[in-house]
This record gives structure tokens, C-alpha cells and sequence, in this order.
């Protein structure tokens, strides 16, 4: 199933499970009861703060397995890997970065004995893969300080918009190259270069780099982590920046001046994958298969505005919250769908497309 078929059937499960729906409190399997602990590497901020509240101490309460945190940092967690002796039993990765990890046998297969069989049926196949299961749908989108470009005035709408510092004065916030993919640092790039959404792959790299370097003499702060995005907006040192949609939604319910289009919206989805040779692997595969319900899908999406991976969860949701998370058929229409298949091809070399990007971005930008 290509992207843009896994998005088609995302929407046309979501429009048929807003239908208004009751909530039913879940059983907890017993399979998925234990003791002892599972770690996991995560993102902070306000992303670790939605995994906290929708799936760790749930998870914890109903299982009596605990969830013990670390902070990504994925060059170290390759190489403890590498040594056998895992930093974290389990994170999750971007859709274009897991061939790789796969590739390198970072990583090892998913029990789906676990899960029970109305989760398996509520994920799409494409995200039920051998070596990882969904984690979430979210979209890189051009976010705002809304002091400076109120809704009701006006405010980029578009890639061109983004970088065009003449139209639209101000810093802008660019992810570093580390980040290039699940930035969608090349992609923004090209359709502000004009490139329509359906000719982007594959993608021209020297030409989204020649694209980019215009734009770094009004560059405040290039991101790693994604938390950064919305900090930078509400710090002053950006007035646009490239962010993930619920960074954004989650700054601005507490109270941030930030908003966000989802005119020309990247979307992408991560995995969750489990480290190769953790001792924990069976407490990691539970925790997968306790997190992938409905109901711990639906609490995240409504913690994050992040799209749940298990379509039955748009059952859980407000039909307005439903319509205004990425997968929904409400704005698929704007929408560009990041093509992971290209990313993952090779080059005569052996490297993938990724890492010729990564070490392209890398050369020219030294970010």
C-alpha cells in the first residue's frame, strides 16, 4: 500500500467513524498484565507530558508494568544496540527513518499474539508492519506567532509564503538536517520553488538546498527536538517556523499566541519499534498492545491533536476534534503526503536516499 492509499483509507475510515458513537469503558486483557518495568525513549515537552497522561500511567494502572522514560538520543541508543546493552527498551521512529533502523537489525519483531483482535483490526496494514506498529499520524505545518500575523489579518498560507521574507518580514524557525525528513525541511523547500504537490518525488536535493540558503540570512532558530518550534515562536527568536501540528495546538490551548495552516501540510506517520536484544521485550510488546487501543489512542489524539492510528478511536472523539487532526478527510485536500518509499530507495552506492539527503543537508547547511 503506497502513502497516498494508506491516507485515502485513513479518511474514509475517519468520515465513517465520526458518526456519534458511546464510550465504553475497555477490559484490560490479561495477557497484557505483568510486573517489572518498561523504558522508553521519548521527545519531551508536551509530547512526553500527552504520552504520560493517555498511555504510561494508564498503561501502569491497568498492567502493573512501569514505564520509565529516557530522552532520545538516537546516536547513543544505535550504539548501546550495537554493544547489546539497550539504553531503552522501545521508541518510536519516523516512517522514513525506519527501513534504516530495520536495515541495521536495530530492531526486532513485534508480538502481534498480544494484541487483541478488534485492535488489530482498527490499524491499517501499513502500519501493522513486522518490525514496528503505528505510533501516530501528525503533519509538519507552518505555524505562526499570532501577535505578529493574526488569524484575522494576514498570515502565510503557503510554502511561497513561508519564504518570502519581503511579503512576510520576520525569523524564521527551520528544523536541522537531522530533522530533514520529519521537518519536511526539503519538501517545504520545493513547493515554495514552485514545484506542484504530484511532481515533488523525486525530490531535486540541490535544488531544495539552493532554495533554503535564501532563506538563512532570516533564520532565528534551527530546531532539533520538537518541542523547540513553538518555544522559538514564543520566545521571539521566530515569527514563522516550520513545526508538527500538535506541538502547536498544544501551546496555543495553553494559552501561546501560536497558530497554524494546514494549507500545504506534510503528512507522515511514526513507528513504534522495540530495541534488538532488551531483556524487556515482553513487557514492551505488552505495552504496544495496551497503547494501540482505541481508547489510549483517542485520549493521546485528544492530548496532542496528533491522528490516531487505530481508526475506531475517531469513534471516541468530538466530531469537531476529529475533523482537525491529519488523516481526517476534512483537510486531506490540503494535504501533501510524504512519500517514505522514495526516501528508503537506494543509490547505486548502497546508501539510501535518506542518507545522501541527511549527508547533502549536513555539507551545505552545516545544521
Amino acid at each position: 500500500m503506497t502513502t497516498r492509499s494508506l491516507n485515502m483509507a485513513l479518511g474514509l475510515t475517519a468520515l465513517i467513524a465520526t458518526r456519534p458513537c458511546m464510550l465504553h469503558a475497555e477490559e484490560v486483557q490479561a495477557n497484557l498484565k505483568g510486573s517489572g518495568e518498561v523504558v522508553v525513549a521519548v521527545d519531551g515537552g508536551s509530547y512526553e507530558a500527552a504520552f504520560r497522561k493517555a498511555f504510561f500511567e494508564p498503561f501502569t494502572r491497568d498492567t502493573g508494568i512501569k514505564v520509565v522514560t529516557a530522552q532520545v538520543d538516537t546516536g547513543k541508543l544505535l550504539t548501546s544496540v550495537q554493544l547489546g546493552q539497550p539504553d531503552a527498551d522501545l521508541t518510536s521512529v519516523t516512517g522514513g527513518e525506519f527501513p534504516t533502523w530495520v536495515n541495521r537489525g536495530s530492531v526486532q519483531g513485534i508480538d502481534y499474539s498480544l494484541f487483541s483482535a478488534e485492535t488489530l483490526n482498527g490499524i491499517p496494514e501499513q502500519l501493522r508492519d513486522k518490525n514496528g506498529v503505528g505510533a501516530l499520524l501528525y503533519a509538519a505545518v507552518i505555524a505562526f506567532n499570532t501577535t505578529k500575523y493574526p488569524f484575522d489579518g494576514n498570515y502565510p498560507k503557503s510554502w511561497a509564503d513561508f519564504y518570502d521574507a519581503k511579503k512576510f518580514p520576520g525569523k524564521r524557525g527551520l528544523p536541522k538536517c537531522e530533522r530533514v525528513l520529519a521537518g519536511g525541511l526539503f519538501v517545504g523547500a520545493l513547493l515554495a520553488d514552485g514545484v506542484p504537490k504530484d511532481k515533488l518525488y523525486p525530490l531535486d536535493i540541490d535544488r531544495a538546498l539552493t532554495k533554503i540558503q535564501t532563506l538563512m540570512p532570516d533564520v532565528g532558530r534551527w530546531w532539533s527536538g520538537g518541542a523547540e518550534a513553538p518555544q522559538g515562536l514564543i520566545s521571539g527568536d521566530s515569527d514563522i517556523t516550520i513545526s508538527f501540528n500538535g506541538r502547536i495546538s498544544t501551546a496555543k490551548s495553553e494559552g501561546a499566541p501560536v497558530g497554524l495552516t494546514w494549507e500545504q501540510s506534510i503528512l507522515q506517520y511514526d513507528y513504534w519499534v522495540i530495541m534488538k536484544g532488551t531483556p524487556n521485550a515482553e513487557n514492551a510488546n505488552k505495552f504496544l498492545a495496551y497503547i494501540s487501543q482505541p481508547k489510549p489512542q483517542a485520549d493521546f489524539a485528544t492530548a496532542m491533536h496528533y491522528g490516531p492510528v487505530n481508526k475506531d478511536a475517531f469513534k471516541l472523539l468530538p466530531k469537531d476534534l476529529a475533523a482537525d487532526l491529519p488523516g481526517s478527510p476534512a483537510i486531506a485536500d490540503k494535504q501533501v503526503f510524504e512519500d517514505y518509499t522514495w526516501w528508503a530507495g537506494t543509490q547505486s552506492d548502497g546508501r539510501s536516499n535518506y542518507d545522501h539527503a541527511l549527508t547533502r543537508c549536513v555539507e551545505t547547511l552545516s545544521q
